[in-house]
């Protein structure tokens, strides 16, 4: 199946469902829960569970595939032995080139990730916001991206969808200093009520990535809404 969420993938490859972040924005569990909770693999909702028939695909030489786009690979509730199976294929199929993204990119450090992988971090902000998911804190995740750039050993990626207000000198800054193949940019679709930034500052934000030679992917870009759903959202480096 094609990625309805980055035009680059040409595949997406789920070994792996079920993610345990929360997130009050996640069209997956969304999707999980309803119109595929008559199907085997989404029975029990978004429990998270490995899926072995998969770890039987192939994929053609010259494909770009997006692995786990209904699930966490690196979330920490996921037990290495699932993360090595699937890491297992993937150095198999040297021709083949593959997105990992996650919220936990801490956890990229602790296994042996085939060259034909690109590492991708959703990264919504610069500032913390704790009552949008369960997932570590924005400002932890950007800090490991730093430190796997500072490693060089694999091409990186930034998802910044669904963006959230944030400091446009200081995230600007450090997505320049983690320097990623590319950055995707995109607002909520989901109507969600999410504290998020003007559309003027969005577009700063991206002209200051192009400026450094920072590939935009351009997603839902629109002026913010009014925050209704989510009243209670706390930003915690304005705290």
């Amino acid at each position: 199946m094609r990625s309805r969420m980055f035009s680059f993938v040409t595949k997406t490859w789920n070994p792996v469902v079920g993610c345990m972040h929360n997130c009050v924005y996640c069209w997956a569990r969304q999707l999980a829960n309803t119109k595929l909770r008559e199907t085997e693999r989404y029975r029990n909702g978004f429990t998270p569970q490995l899926i072995k028939k998969e770890l039987n695909v192939t994929f053609r030489n010259g494909d770009f595939v997006f692995v786990c786009d209904m699930g966490d690979l690196f979330g920490n509730w996921v037990p290495s032995d699932w993360i090595y199976k699937v890491l297992n294929v993937i150095g198999a199929l040297k021709f083949t080139d593959f997105l990992l993204l996650t919220k936990n990119p801490q956890r990229y450090m602790s296994y042996p990730i085939p060259t034909n992988c690109i590492l991708g971090a959703t990264i919504e902000s610069d500032q913390n916001y704790q009552s949008v998911s369960d997932a570590p804190l924005q400002f932890d995740r950007l800090y490991f991206m730093l430190k796997l750039a500072e490693a060089k050993r694999h091409k990186l990626f930034i998802s910044i969808e669904p963006i959230l207000d944030f400091n446009l000198e200081l995230f600007a800054n450090m997505l320049i200093r983690i320097r990623p193949w590319a950055v995707a940019i995109g607002y909520d679709n989901y109507g969600c009520g999410l504290p998020e930034p003007s559309l003027a500052k969005t577009m700063k934000l991206i002209e200051k990535l192009e400026n450094a030679n920072i590939t935009v992917y351009r997603k839902t870009l629109r002026e913010k809404t009014a925050v209704k759903r989510l009243e209670k959202v706390t930003n915690v480096e304005a705290a």
